[in-house]
């Protein structure tokens, strides 16, 4: 498990250190492997540099060296891209993971000149994340001459527009040493584990859960496995990922009291705020996952 965490608010919207602590010391304490910020589920779009500064301080302090640290650094020009990137790794970042610029759709070569710019100006490992607008362009043959031609990057998350099946084809064609790490909020874990996948890049919710599917699974309880995924992460995925995944992801850590607000950074991004209606009934389905009725 390689969760990425959001981004925590205080009541006066500011950056929340010391609930990024709280968030690492949960995520390590679910048998974590690897901690991530500044990407998808963090509201990255809307973090300022000053934001990215106290975000990547507290993170890489919190989490004090016991796992590595990998930083989203993808902005809209290649200039703050890589001005993330340096930033990142004069911090202490251990990772970089970069996606295409997140407003526009480059071309495969203009992707590859992205990558290619990126990755001089860093000695870090970086991860190439396959989603957004140019999704289409992240083939499994694009993500694998990209690994093969691009020294420093060293693993690959597919995860855009028909994914499954892309994952698929891409397992068939990589390089026995390219790292291929799964997302998609740990939807269709049983389908990853079956093609080889054993790390997974999710929101920070439900680590513990997550991490029992697939510690059943390599332990050689499939039909565990299969059935913990199927009664505990399935049911509650289904509302997570239905509307606002950031207010979803916020509500449940706040419920759990690993994090004080649900407040989202301003103005939000998401296409449609999640309803109280449906955060009620997402909490009766943590309720019964609680109880066991389930």
């Amino acid at each position: 498990m390689m969760p990425i965490l959001p981004t925590p608010l205080d009541e006066n919207d500011n950056i929340d250190t010391e609930d990024i602590f709280s968030l690492v010391d949960y995520c390590l304490s679910a048998g974590c492997k690897a901690i991530g910020h500044l990407a998808g589920a963090s509201e990255y779009q809307m973090c300022s540099k000053e934001d990215r500064e106290i975000i990547i301080k507290a993170t890489v302090s919190a989490t004090a060296g016991r796992v590595p640290v990998f930083i989203g650094t993808a902005a809209n020009s290649i200039r703050d891209t890589i001005y993330n990137t340096m930033l990142a790794e004069s911090l202490g970042a251990d990772m970089i993971m970069l996606c295409s610029p997140p407003i526009g759709k480059a071309d495969a070569e203009e992707i590859r000149v992205y990558y290619e710019k990126v990755c001089e100006r860093t000695k870090l490992p970086v991860i190439v994340q396959d989603t957004g607008n140019s999704s289409a362009v992240f083939t499994p043959e694009f993500l694998v001459s990209l690994y093969n031609n691009i020294e420093n990057i060293g693993y690959v998350k597919a995860e855009g527009g028909y994914w499954q099946e892309k994952l698929y084809r891409l397992t068939k064609i990589a390089p026995e040493e390219m790292q291929i790490i799964g997302g998609a909020a740990g939807k269709n874990m049983p389908l990853m584990l079956k093609l080889g996948i054993t790390a997974f890049m999710t929101g920070t919710e439900a680590q513990e859960i997550h991490n029992a599917v697939v510690q059943a699974y390599l332990s050689g309880d499939k039909d565990r496995s299969t059935h913990l995924y199927y009664t505990t992460l399935l049911p509650y995925l289904e509302l997570y990922t239905s509307t606002s995944y950031h207010k979803s992801l916020k509500h449940m850590l706040k419920r759990r009291s690993i994090i004080k607000t649900d407040r989202l950074l301003f103005p939000g991004r998401e296409k449609e705020l999640i309803s109280n209606f449906v955060l009620e009934e997402l909490d009766k389905v943590l309720d019964m996952i609680d109880k066991g009725a389930i």
